[in-house]
């Protein structure tokens, strides 16, 4: 039986000990003679009103002479995670398996894992490629994938005007959410958002701190929940780093009133699966961890009520020089990073030990597996990568007929083959191809 301890101290522990997305601090992320577009650009004002009944109303003022415009947010309803493991929306989520983590922002140009640049210009692929990216997922038998939206240094992939610090100010003004979302579906691969809550008091050194950031998070939630059309996924961070005024019921509530057959996973930091830092939300994680020996145990009650709750898992896919993610080849990162910069690039990890990290996850009772790997700078999946993907693809699916053969047999032996109740060690893999 699971309960909800203290946030705060949760809030805590990732900190000093999670390799999540957002790790390795630097606040010179600005490359050398780099021009900011800071200097002319002013932050519109986004300002909240709470009408009462739930209803929420965001003015948006642009810093020019623009007129203001207002969101009409309506969080008077609660909603609450699937008691039943046929839900509609866990079902149709668990069918996806294998998926892709597009760990791609600011970050590939400043060689940082946590990048605190604040200049929308240092954002510049020279060879965006984003159909290439889906072709590359679609290749490795991914069913859906999930994109850095906005990552610690807040920089948005779309055109919005709650801040000036978006694509259509870099140096490549594509919107690169619309691009994904198209790409994704024209390929057969559900698109998904990551989301990070970066703003509130407790943000690590503050970097990023905004006065009205419980604001600006709703509105750029309102619009990536409004306008583009059906995500299937929402990947929320750092809760621990979110203003006070937007618990995960507030979240959780907006994205399910606009987008009622989302996924909504608050991300629970590196742990196995069997503590629940954030709630409500649909599922359970531990980033780079796998779920325990004993395996996966969906079945959680909170606050006398019993829900399903099914594990994702996400490894990395790259490996670089004192990466800090610990994986079972060496140090990782969540990023890609390509050569020809001031940093280090980073390498894929050969496909064979990644297929049984992977497999040794599906064994353990994850439902998915969100893998990260992306584009380096230039915007386009290098070569090598492609390739890692591809091979990657073509051992899961070997595994698969393996599996499948394996329970032909024991089907022919007298035995049911079932491979066991959730939560409990599989007898044999799972494969998502």
């Amino acid at each position: 039986m699971s309960r909800i301890g203290n946030p705060w101290l949760y809030s805590l522990i990732p900190l000093f000990i999670s390799c999540a997305l957002c790790r390795n601090a630097s606040l010179a992320d600005q490359p050398a003679g780099q021009p900011s577009s800071t200097v002319a650009l002013q932050e519109p004002k986004v300002a909240l009103a709470e009408l009462g009944n739930g209803i929420s109303e965001i003015t948006i003022t642009p810093a020019s002479d623009g007129q203001p415009f207002k969101y009409r947010l309506d969080l008077s309803r609660n909603f609450l995670p699937a008691t039943k493991k046929d839900d509609p929306t866990v079902a149709c989520w668990e069918r996806y398996r294998l998926g892709a983590f597009v760990c791609y922002n600011t970050n590939q140009f400043t060689g940082k894992e946590w990048c605190s640049s604040t200049a929308p210009d240092v954002h510049n692929p020279s060879q965006l490629d984003v159909a290439g990216w889906a072709a590359a997922f679609r290749k490795a038998g991914m069913k859906y994938a999930v994109l850095t939206v906005r990552h610690t240094s807040g920089f948005l992939l779309w055109d919005s005007p709650t801040t000036f610090f978006h694509v259509g100010n870099s140096g490549n003004k594509t919107n690169i959410v619309k691009a994904f979302v198209e790409e994704c579906r024209k390929q057969g691969i559900a698109p998904g958002f990551y989301y990070c809550m970066w703003g509130g008091p407790a943000s690590l050194r503050n970097t990023r701190k905004q006065d009205n950031a419980a604001a600006v998070i709703l509105a750029q939630l309102y619009e990536l929940a409004t306008r583009f059309g059906p995500i299937e996924h929402f990947w929320i961070d750092m809760m621990n780093w979110a203003p006070k005024e937007l618990p995960a019921q507030k979240v959780y509530n907006l994205l399910k009133t606009l987008q009622p057959g989302t996924f909504v996973l608050m991300n629970q930091h590196v742990q196995d699966g069997r503590k629940i830092a954030y709630f409500p939300t649909d599922g359970l994680n531990g980033e780079v961890r796998l779920p325990p020996n004993e395996g996966h145990n969906p079945w959680r009650e909170v606050n006398g009520t019993k829900y399903y709750l099914p594990f994702e898992f996400e490894p990395v896919s790259q490996a670089r020089t004192k990466g800090n993610c610990s994986t079972p080849m060496g140090g990782g990162v969540w990023f890609t990073y390509g050569a020809g910069k001031s940093f280090t690039p980073s390498t894929p990890f050969p496909a064979e030990p990644l297929a049984k990290w992977i497999q040794d996850a599906w064994s353990r009772g994850a439902s998915n597996v969100l893998l990260s790997c992306a584009p380096d700078h230039t915007g386009r999946i290098r070569p090598e990568d492609a390739k890692q993907l591809e091979d990657l693809g073509k051992l899961l699916s070997e595994s698969k007929a393996m599996s499948q053969r394996a329970i032909s047999q024991e089907r022919s032996n007298g035995n049911s083959g079932d491979t066991g109740i959730r939560g409990t060690q599989y007898r044999f893999p799972s494969t998502p191809i």
